[in-house]
Order: C-alpha cells, then structure tokens, then sequence
C-alpha cells in the first residue's frame, strides 16, 4: 500500500475501482439490456452462466449506455466471445479488377465500383480501445470464393489486409482461378484467412494485386472479430 512513508495513491485507486466494479456486479448485475449493458460478454457470462449464445448490448467503456453496441455473445464450454460483424459482410463475387486504370499494383476494393470498408456498427474509437483492454486475444477469418463453375489454379496473387489502425496491413496470397470449361465441378472454391492479433484486428479493406489476367471474377466474406 505505500512506498517509503507516503501512500501508493496509483494503487489504492486502483484497488478501489476494482471494489467499485464488484459492488455494481453484486447490486445492479447488467442482463445484456441497452439499459442494462455489461463491459464484456464475459462479464455478462459470468453474471448469468445460465445465458444461452446470441446479441446483447456490451459497453466495454463502462459510461452511459447510450453508447452501448450490440455484440454477438458466444458462449461455448467455459469461455465467451465478445464478437463483432461487420455492417456488410459479403463482398459480391465479380471481376473485381477487369476495369482497373492501374495495372501491376495493389488496388483496394473499396475504391472499386459497388466496393467498400468494413463497418462495426457502434465499434468507435473508445469503446474498441477498452475492449481491448479487458481482453487478451481477438481473431478473424475472411473467407476468399472463386466464381461458381472455376477453381483455384497454381498462380499466385498478392492481397493485402487493411487493419483497425489504417497504418498496417497483413499481407498474403490467393490463387487464381481457372475457366469452368476446363474443371470437371461446377462448385465454388474457397480458401480461408485467419488473423489473430489483438491490437490490430478487426480488417477494414482488400487490396488486390493487379497484374496479367484481371477478368477472374471473386468474392470476399468477411467474419466477425472476436474477442475474449
């Protein structure tokens, strides 16, 4: 409690604010209500173990509910997962690239034509900072589809994943797909992204690499970011 002769001041606020939240959880426990927020749906968890998985309200900043978000709370075994979907999560499989003004260069999607950023409806600045804060690990899938009647060939094409910091990317590679008329299955062909990375997820845009045969028609699927 203290350091030489003069009170530890950082750590007893510290110790209070811990006590503050145990007394909110044991008289006002939150039920996942707008009104009734809670930080996490950890928190919710552990409030009401007997809650079944679904969307409540969370408000990681633990202020006025007014800025409360709808979660999705998975609750599985003995962990929850606070997780986050994206306003639009399908980008339309089509040749992205085909009406490109710059070839051999990364071209994000979401300047092209019906393209877009990825929105988590009330995931602000502030409350993503103090979801962070209370969790220790987050994780992401996008999933990359080929046209239907293609599959994935041998060449390679560089993507890249815009991040929540807008300053970084995660860069990877997807294979081009090939003509129907020269595969046997008319099925679509997906490969599967997965990032893990708590101070940079959730992605915000694609960026794919221009360059030789830009009429391949794609698509992207973009999974929720989850927390826990």
């Amino acid at each position: 409690m203290y350091l030489s002769d003069k009170p530890n001041y950082p750590l007893i606020q510290t110790l209070l604010d811990s006590l503050h939240q145990d007394l909110r959880l044991l008289v006002d426990p939150p039920d996942g209500s707008k009104e009734h927020p809670a930080t996490t749906c950890l928190e919710l968890w552990l409030c009401h173990p007997d809650y079944t998985s679904g969307m409540y309200y969370i408000d990681p900043n633990q202020g006025s509910p007014a800025d409360a978000l709808l979660a999705y709370c998975n609750f599985s075994g003995t962990a929850a997962h606070t997780c986050l979907h994206p306003r639009d999560a399908q980008m339309p499989t089509k040749a992205w690239l085909m009406d490109s003004e710059t070839n051999s260069s990364f071209q994000w999607l979401s300047k092209q034509e019906q393209g877009f950023q990825f929105y988590y409806p009330g995931a602000n600045v502030v409350q993503m900072r103090f979801l962070r804060l209370q969790s220790w690990r987050a994780v992401q899938k996008i999933t990359y589809t080929c046209h239907p009647g293609h599959r994935l060939g041998h060449t390679d094409r560089e993507v890249k994943f815009l991040t929540d910091t807008r300053r970084q990317s995660y860069l990877g590679a997807l294979s081009d797909c090939i003509p129907g008329e020269e595969v046997d299955s008319l099925e679509p062909r997906e490969s599967v992204f997965e990032f893990e990375d708590l101070n940079l997820l959730p992605v915000r845009d694609v960026a794919v690499f221009g360059s030789g045969n830009v009429t391949r028609e794609f698509g992207f699927t973009i999974g929720p970011v989850c927390f826990s």
